[in-house]
């Protein structure tokens, strides 16, 4: 049944007066606000069931759905229709280039088998109205209507109302894009797309605020390039803004969606980090290793045209909490910094505040000198033995670090710092393969071959994905007894993966090897862990030890700790015993396994061999 719209019909035309106002009045914030409101409104009043807009490509050859209407339980098709093929409806895109709309009242009309009639017909469509969007000469897109429940005629002063529309929407989207433009322009740097000085000078402000607020550091980095004229001056200025571009591209995939980068300055960049730690040593720590990445980074050769260039940069960097000083003044010292880095030499990094930089020097160093330890096994292991009823029954293994200019380097040192930047994993498989060579060694030694070794796991090596694996192999290589191998884990790696780390705990327990909760008392102490992971032995802290036979508050936690662990038959060892009273205290507690320097400092593995069992005895008389 046809629906014919009445020529004279003057609500349609009021109808347009009043959108055109308000498409012509909408600002470009609100441009896409106000072509929703006018799809709407034009598809209820042709009872359609959707109203749309394409954007054309320059090329002509895909349309993409920007913008839809469509009536109550009409389903939408705006996702399915971003890439479509302009060629399914090729006679039609011919006519709209002149300008002209496509009206059809009633698409079973159209040729048998054409691609229109097929294209709309699988759509269920019966009639349907599509009026370009013009750009002087050029076609932007289109703007329709698609009838589904009935049939429309589409006199032609309804298409020219229609078509007013049309113009309206293709003006507000010619200023939205200009507009767009524009603001790009104020704020965004045309070669690279990236924030200029301006919107960089706000989103620091912005940063400044949040540090305020979280107490969290951050830091500025200046990125300037060494002897950048040179590039300009020997391949052009085409070479150099390839280049430019280049370099923000290996910036910007260097650091996080979180942090800012811009372009401040014809051959400086400027990069905001966020969110750097509770301390200046940490944030300090984490902004050098982002600038010895780009230092890196930029430093390797860059495609450019028909050559490939390389280059450095000079490196400045300024720390910053709260707002205090404002942007500018971050700036500036962030500029100072970076010159300093010129006059060192270059390809180097700065930092503005100088004992920040020595600091930074120094964890740089040492993460250089851990990485040449780990080359040259500088490490060697001392053990600590643990005495049980008055007997030595095992040993902890100990590293220990003699650097070949600085001496001993303390564990208190290295490891943290270790642990802070992934080496701990190399480490502590290493301190692992030397254990269990070593238990090999007292195995073949009738007076030894009854000790257990425990080795320190630090929580990022347990948290390998190949801990498991790596132990196995481990033990397979070097031939050692699981039975003789016990693993030290603290409180802290068992509460995060609860499931996980019974996972591996179960795994390896079924091949012998025993597990001991450290420190026990200084972390989360919940019963929980103690139930459901496989342990078989606690360590109370020396924290609780110290002064136990006069602190009434460390006597207490200790006597409690012994009470739990016996109740869940679980052997205790106290750590740290120095004096005759700590011992006396702790036998009194029912305690009977200790190490600390009361029995023997930590020893070379030929020194435990010759450990006295009379020295031992003594101490317990």
């Amino acid at each position: 049944m046809s629906t014919a719209i009445a020529n004279t019909d003057k609500t349609l035309f009021q109808l347009v007066a009043r959108l055109s106002a308000a498409l012509t009045g909408a600002s470009s914030a609100r441009m896409d606000e106000a072509i929703e409101l006018a799809l709407a409104a034009i598809g209820d009043y042709f009872s359609a069931d959707r109203s749309y807009l394409f954007a054309f490509s320059a090329d002509l050859k895909l349309a993409r759905n920007t913008h839809e209407w469509c009536a109550v339980g009409v389903c939408s098709q705006k996702a399915e229709l971003q890439q479509l093929d302009t060629a399914l409806f090729a006679s039609w895109m011919h006519q709209m280039q002149q300008g002209l709309p496509v009206a059809i009242d009633d698409v079973s009309r159209l040729l048998p088998q054409s691609a229109e009639r097929l294209l709309l017909e699988s759509q269920h469509i019966q009639s349907v109205i599509m009026l370009p969007m013009m750009a002087a000469d050029q076609l932007l897109g289109i703007f329709g209507l698609d009838i589904v429940r009935s049939r429309v005629q589409w006199p032609q002063e309804t298409i020219a109302a229609l078509q007013l529309i049309a113009g309206n929407i293709a003006g507000g989207l010619m200023r939205q894009q200009v507009e767009t433009k524009a603001e790009r322009l104020a704020f965004y740097d045309e070669l690279t797309a990236l924030p200029n000085r301006r919107l960089l000078h706000e989103l620091v402000q912005q940063m400044l605020a949040s540090s305020a607020r979280s107490g969290q550091y951050g830091a500025l980095l200046l990125v300037d390039l060494d002897h950048f004229k040179r590039l300009n001056e020997s391949h052009g200025h085409q070479s150099g803004n390839q280049y430019l571009q280049r370099v923000a591209e290996v910036i910007r995939h260097s650091v996080r969606d979180s942090d800012v980068l811009a372009r401040s300055g014809g051959d400086e960049f400027v990069l905001a980090l966020s969110e750097l730690g509770d301390t200046s040593q940490d944030a300090a720590l984490h902004a050098r290793k982002v600038a010895d990445q780009l230092l890196s980074s930029i430093n390797c050769p860059l495609p450019l045209q028909n050559h490939r260039y390389q280059a450095s940069v000079s490196i400045g960097i300024s720390l910053f909490q709260g707002d205090k000083g404002g942007v500018d003044e971050l700036l500036k010292q962030v500029e100072m910094a970076m010159y300093r880095a010129k006059a060192a030499g270059r390809n180097s990094v700065e930092f503005f505040d100088s004992d920040m930089q020595r600091l930074a020097q120094q964890r740089g160093q040492l993460a250089q000198d851990l990485h040449q330890a780990i080359r040259q096994q500088q490490f060697h292991l001392v053990y600590q033995p643990i005495i049980r009823q008055q007997q030595l029954a095992g040993v902890e293994a100990l590293i220990r670090w003699h650097h070949p200019e600085q001496g001993f380097i303390s564990p208190g040192v290295f490891i943290p710092f270790a642990e802070q930047t992934g080496l701990i994993v190399a480490i502590g498989d290493w301190v692992m393969k030397e254990a269990c060579l070593q238990l090999v060694r007292w195995q073949q030694d009738r007076r030894l071959r009854h000790l257990n070794c425990a080795v320190n796991i630090s929580a990022f090596q347990f948290a390998q994905d190949n801990f498991v694996e790596k132990m196995i192999q481990c033990m397979l290589e070097t031939g050692v007894n699981p039975e003789r191998l016990k693993l030290e884990l603290t409180e802290g790696m068992l509460v995060n993966d609860i499931e996980g780390t019974r996972a591996k705990m179960g795994k390896l327990q079924t091949l012998g090897v025993t597990f001991s909760l450290d420190d026990f008392g200084t972390g989360y102490s919940s019963l929980s862990y103690l139930h459901k992971l496989p342990l078989s032995q606690l360590k109370i802290d020396q924290q609780f030890i110290r002064h136990i036979d006069t602190n009434v508050q460390n006597k207490a936690i200790t006597k409690a700790i012994i009470a739990l662990a016996t109740s869940l038959e679980l052997e205790v060892v106290a750590e740290g015993v120095e004096t005759q009273a700590e011992l006396t205290q702790l036998q009194a507690f029912g305690c009977a396994s200790f190490q600390g320097f009361l029995f023997s400092r930590p020893l070379s593995q030929g020194a435990i061999a010759a450990l006295s069992p009379y020295a031992l005895a003594k101490v317990f008389a």
